[in-house]
C-alpha cells in the first residue's frame, strides 16, 4: 500500500485527475448567479469562508497545540470550501435550484470556492516561505492576495471578451472536437501560470473555466454540437477517479479505530457543519429559508479532498503539513459533511412548504 502511494505515475495521473475537476467547476459556474442575488451572497460566501477558518483553526489548535501555526490555518482552510457541485445537483434534484434559496446557495457557492482557493493559495504560499527558511510578513500575505485576486479578475475579464471569439474560431474548423484539445491545453497553460506567479495550480485550472465559459452556459461551436462539458466527461471519467482512488488509499484506517484522531474528526465535523450554518446570518431579505441557505452551504466534497490533499503533499521542515491521522479526520468531516447535505436539504424545504 505504502509504495502505491508514493507511485509517481499515479502521482501525476491524480494530479491531472483534480486540474480536469477544478477545470470542470470553472465551467459550470455562472458568476451571473452572484449578480442576481447580489449582496445576500457575498455575505453569506464571507461568513462560509471566515467563520469556518476561524473554527477549524481554533480546534486544530486545541488537539494540536504544538504544530506549527501553519497546520491550524492549513486545517481551517479546508474547513472552508464548499462544493458547488454537490449543491448544484441536490437543488435540481429537489427542484428548487431557481428558488431564491437556491440561487443565493449556488452564487455564493461559486464566491466561496474561489475565496477558500484564495485563502489556499496564501496558505500554500506560508507554507513555502517557511519551507525555506524565510520569514512570511504581512507584506508578503497581502503579495499573494493580490496575485490572487488579480489573476482571477484578469481571466474573468479576458473571459467577458474572448470567449465568444474562441468559440468561433474553433467552428470554423468544421471540428468541435477541438474546443476539447484547445480547452485542456488552456487549463494546463493557465495551471502553469497560476504557479508561476506564486500561486496553487488548481487556481489556474478553475480560471481557465472561468474563462472560456464565464457564464456557465455550456461552450460549443454549434448549437447541435456537444457542449465542452460533455466532451470533457470521457477525460475527466478517465482521470478524476484516479484521484479519489489517491485520497481512499492515503487514509489511514488504524489510526480511525484511534480516539484522539475519532476526536478530532467529531470536532472538525460539528466545526464544518456549525461554520456553515452561521451563512444564515448573511441572508437579506424577508420571507427566505434561512436554514436552506445554511444547510446547502455545507458540503465540502470534492474540493474539500482537494484542498487536504494539497496538505498532504506540502513538507514544513521535511514533514507533510497534514500528517496521515490528520488526513484520514478530514478525509472523515468531508464525508459527513457530504452525505448530511441531501437530507437536510430536503428537510429544510420541506418544513417551509417549498
Amino acid at each position: 500500500m505504502a509504495l502505491v502511494r508514493s507511485e509517481p505515475t499515479l502521482l501525476v495521473l491524480a494530479e491531472v485527475g483534480v486540474l480536469i475537476l477544478l477545470f470542470d467547476v470553472g465551467l459550470e459556474a455562472d458568476l451571473r448567479a452572484l449578480a442576481r442575488v447580489g449582496a445576500s451572497s457575498v455575505l453569506v460566501a464571507f461568513i462560509g469562508v471566515t467563520v469556518p477558518i476561524a473554527l477549524g483553526w481554533g480546534a486544530a489548535r486545541w488537539f494540536l497545540p504544538t504544530a506549527p501555526t501553519i497546520v491550524h490555518l492549513f486545517v481551517g482552510a479546508t474547513l472552508s470550501a464548499t462544493s458547488i457541485g454537490i449543491s448544484a445537483r441536490v437543488l435540481r434534484d429537489l427542484g428548487v435550484a431557481q428558488s431564491r434559496e437556491g440561487q443565493i446557495i449556488l452564487g455564493a457557492a461559486i464566491l466561496d470556492d474561489i475565496l477558500g482557493l484564495i485563502v489556499l493559495g496564501m496558505v500554500t504560499g506560508m507554507a513555502a516561505a517557511t519551507t525555506g527558511g524565510g520569514e512570511f510578513s504581512g507584506q508578503a500575505i497581502a503579495g499573494i492576495l493580490f496575485r490572487a485576486i488579480l489573476f482571477l479578475g484578469l481571466t474573468v475579464a479576458l473571459g467577458h471578451f474572448l470567449s465568444q471569439p474562441i468559440v468561433r474560431l474553433v467552428a470554423r474548423t468544421g471540428h468541435p472536437e477541438v474546443m476539447l484539445v484547445l480547452g485542456l491545453g488552456l487549463c494546463f497553460t493557465l495551471a502553469f501560470a497560476a504557479e508561476l506567479v506564486g500561486l496553487a495550480d488548481i487556481i489556474g485550472a478553475f480560471a481557465a473555466g472561468l474563462l472560456l465559459d464565464p457564464y456557465g452556459v455550456g461552450v460549443r461551436t454549434r448549437q447541435e454540437d456537444a457542449t465542452l462539458t460533455e466532451l470533457l466527461h470521457p477525460v475527466s471519467s478517465l482521470f478524476v477517479p484516479l484521484f479519489f482512488v489517491l485520497m481512499g488509499i492515503r487514509v489511514d484506517l488504524e489510526s480511525l479505530a484511534s480516539p484522539p484522531v475519532v476526536g478530532v474528526g467529531m470536532l472538525l465535523i460539528l466545526c464544518g457543519i456549525a461554520g456553515k450554518l452561521a451563512c444564515a446570518l448573511g441572508v437579506l431579505g424577508r420571507g427566505i429559508n434561512r436554514l436552506a441557505v445554511g444547510i446547502g452551504m455545507i458540503p465540502r466534497g470534492e474540493v474539500g479532498l482537494i484542498f487536504a490533499g494539497i496538505g498532504t503533499s506540502l513538507t514544513l521542515h521535511g514533514q507533510p503539513v497534514l500528517s496521515p491521522s490528520l488526513f484520514s479526520a478530514i478525509v472523515l468531516m468531508v464525508l459527513v459533511t457530504t452525505l448530511v447535505t441531501p437530507l437536510g436539504l430536503r428537510w429544510a424545504f420541506r418544513r417551509r412548504g417549498l
